[in-house]
């Protein structure tokens, strides 16, 4: 299989830009690393987003001014969604022309290209091997074709509703749940609707911003302002992001904890980790829960490249005993991708 990034050194077909964000950016670094830039001839925004302005030298104009002045071209989607109109009119766009989502890492900066695969092609047949069913069987190969080939129906084949995936997660009466990367509070709220076994939450959150919002959205929680690691101690975060806060080596100090200095020995039944690319290192932090009680696992597997195979691997050296499972949720990106251990 040829990668997205050879085939557009080779294409003769001029390239245009959807989208003006930090996945733009990210695409760009690389077409100009691959000396590939000089075939972008256009960047467009979705409708009500043009206005009059421009970004890395070029107007940014709408796709029918894009596509008029080009005629037949190469698309980059340079974004995620899963807005039912947003993904529509993405479709619409690929009827008439070739589209692709170039999969950068949210963190880190190793692209999963070809010569990526091919390293850690080991790792990815043993993670393959992990799998518990068909579908997540199809999944795993199916992100690893999208991310070679930026080929978004490879996405949608495995694609599942979040019920289909929520039922497979069974608890019993009196639940506890931890929520890593909690946000402003909405995905507790969603999983206390969905599983109302639930009666006691600690919920994780670094932002300052996000966690008035948290504190604001949910009651009867334990709620705490700090960073999921490895190690109990301090960590440096970039605050002020949204949902993009994550650790780093300099900025905000911040503390931070693992699930196994929060929870002190006591179980758990359910964890959820989105958590910014600090998945690795929020798993790290909760081998002893995971060894003693083998709570259901929710994995966010999207942030960075390697998720895909070194998440599953690192779950079953703690636990041989998990089904790991991968599903995905209709997205025109993998953003919503997750190991369900059970």
């Amino acid at each position: 299989m040829q990668d997205l990034w050879t085939y557009l050194k080779i294409t003769d077909k001029p390239v245009a830009l959807y989208g003006t964000g930090n996945g733009a950016d990210k695409i760009i670094a690389r077409l100009q690393r691959d000396g590939t830039w000089c075939k972008v001839k256009g960047i467009f925004a979705s409708p009500g987003f043009v206005r009059n302005r421009s970004f890395y030298g070029h107007k940014v104009e709408s796709y029918e001014d894009v596509k008029e002045r080009l005629g037949s071209m190469i698309i980059l989607l340079c974004f995620g969604s899963s807005l039912p109109e947003v993904v529509d009119y993405v479709h619409r766009i690929a009827e008439a022309d070739e589209l692709y989502a170039p999969a950068v890492p949210v963190y880190g900066s190793d692209v999963f290209d070809m010569e990526y695969y091919r390293r850690h092609i080991d790792a990815i047949e043993s993670a393959r091997g992990l799998m518990a069913d068909e579908l997540s069987v199809l999944t795993l190969d199916n992100t690893v074709k999208y991310y070679l080939t930026g080929d978004i129906r490879y996405l949608e084949k495995c694609a599942v509703p979040a019920e289909k995936e929520y039922n497979m997660t069974v608890l019993k009466d009196n639940a506890v749940y931890v929520d890593l990367g909690a946000y402003n509070g909405d995905t507790v709220n969603e999983y206390r609707r969905v599983f109302p076994s639930i009666t006691d939450v600690t919920a994780v959150e670094p932002d300052a911003g996000n966690f008035r919002k948290l504190c604001a959205n949910v009651a009867d929680a334990t709620l705490i302002n700090a960073l999921i690691s490895d190690i109990a101690g301090t960590a440096h975060i970039n605050s002020g992001k949204g949902r993009g806060v994550h650790e780093q080596d300099a900025g905000d100090t911040i503390e931070s904890v693992t699930v196994d200095s929060i929870l002190n020995g006591r179980s758990a039944n359910l964890i959820k980790y989105d958590v910014e690319g600090n998945e690795h290192k929020a798993l790290t932090g909760s081998v002893q829960t995971i060894k003693n009680y083998k709570p259901a696992l929710h994995v966010a597997c999207y942030h960075r490249s390697e998720d895909i195979f070194d998440l599953p691997l690192l779950i079953s050296g703690f636990r041989p005993d998990y089904k790991i499972y991968m599903r995905h949720r209709p997205h025109l990106l993998n953003w919503d991708t997750q190991f369900i251990c059970i």
